[in-house]
């Protein structure tokens, strides 16, 4: 049985923020993100978003595990309502924050794309056939018989200071109107953007601006999104310079074209991709290295494992802070320890509950009983041991 919580949303909250963390840290490693960079990213970002979408607990197998004192003093304090006539809490006001901070977000996605698709369609020069990087792009498309690359379009566009793959629905790939490159040069870049277009990278882009998006207020996001505009560049130039030859040739044609200087450059939606806004020397390195696939592929399938696994771990366990204000106890308050209280097995597998001798309810399991708490097997054996007042 599925339930949803309070605490199960934190749990998910909890450990799609450990996946962000975990996964820049890792990319700190050259050696890891060149090999493992493409298989973790994706992966984490699947689970990082079926965590968000399902941020419940599993009733009959979930445990709860209690943080440590201090622990639980920090987030009781913080959850404790203590302004406006004891109805807003510190947390309540970082959830304000938080949510504002995600409207923001959306509100500038919202306005950076309508602004970008705008200029385009003031701005953007439908290149004549006869144009060297048309020819090229002809040559592409009747190459493939793929759908998806047949409805791609190119455009020329005055501000653009690289080439770059914008849209999900209708994409379309827009070139410095000013770059002069030759035919082999053209055939590069342009089969570099298709490429990304189709092993999907603007769709990674996307769910993980939404992720950042989310998570603003988690300063490892910006890392990561420039640790993926580095992964995403890398993955399409190893398909492409495929031997010394092609490699040499390609690494001229990045050089030559990130060299392409403009004033005032049209900045571009984030989810896009920019074939030169990455960092370089990652780039040639990562193709003038070898790669020892074999190794990488193992790496990376105990890499996702664990996460996996942790993943997993995320909805049978379940933090709880179990903490109570001292100025909320009085004389007439009673708080349950295993010194004052125990229960009692029944036959269906239930638990009858006792506080001082008096029966007071019959729990479904001890999943949210006292730690420690004694536990009989039946009434006569609770006789023996405890002065029972009332009975069920």
């Amino acid at each position: 049985m599925l339930d949803f919580s309070i605490s199960s949303v934190n749990m998910a909250i909890l450990v799609s923020n450990l996946f962000i963390i975990f996964l820049v840290l890792i990319f700190r490693n050259r050696k890891v993100m060149f090999r493992l960079g493409l298989p973790l990213l994706v992966g984490f970002v699947i689970l990082i978003c079926v965590r968000m979408i399902f941020p419940v607990e599993l009733l009959p197998i979930s445990h709860n595990v209690y943080l440590p004192d201090l622990l639980a003093t920090i987030v009781g304090e913080t959850r404790r309502v203590r302004f406006f006539h004891d109805t807003v809490s510190w947390w309540n006001i970082f959830e304000i924050v938080w949510g504002c901070g995600i409207l923001y977000s959306l509100l500038q996605y919202i306005k950076r794309n309508y602004d970008c698709q705008k200029y385009i369609r003031e701005h953007a020069v439908i290149l004549s056939e006869s144009s060297i990087p048309m020819q090229v792009f002809t040559r592409i498309k009747s190459e493939t018989t793929k759908k998806s690359v047949q409805k791609i379009s190119l455009l020329a566009l005055p501000p653009l200071k690289s080439p770059v793959i914008y849209g999900l629905r209708r994409p379309c790939i827009l070139i410095p109107d000013a770059l002069k490159l030759s035919e082999t040069e053209w055939r590069y870049v342009l089969l570099h953007e298709v490429n990304h277009y189709l092993h999907k990278d603007l769709y990674i882009k996307f769910l993980l601006h939404i992720i950042c998006m989310i998570y603003w207020w988690n300063p490892f996001c910006r890392f990561l999104k420039n640790d993926t505009d580095t992964i995403l560049e890398m993955r399409i130039d190893q398909t492409l310079a495929n031997n010394p030859v092609h490699t040499a040739e390609y690494l001229s044609c990045l050089l030559k074209t990130a060299s392409y200087q403009i004033e005032n450059p049209l900045p571009v939606p984030d989810f896009s991709i920019n074939f030169c806004n990455s960092v370089l020397a990652r780039r040639f390195e990562t193709l003038t290295q070898p790669q020892n696939k074999s190794t990488s592929a193992l790496a990376a399938i105990v890499f996702l494992s664990i996460s996996f696994f942790i993943y997993v771990s995320s909805y049978f366990i379940i933090f709880e802070a179990n903490y109570f204000p001292p100025d909320m106890f009085t004389d007439d308050i009673i708080i349950p320890t295993e010194d004052n209280c125990f229960v009692i097995k029944c036959p269906d597998g239930q638990y009858d509950f006792y506080l001082y001798g008096e029966y007071i309810e019959t729990l479904p399991d001890k999943e949210h009983c006292i730690i420690g708490i004694t536990t009989y097997k039946n009434i006569q054996e609770a006789r023996k041991h405890e002065k029972i007042i009332s009975e069920k």
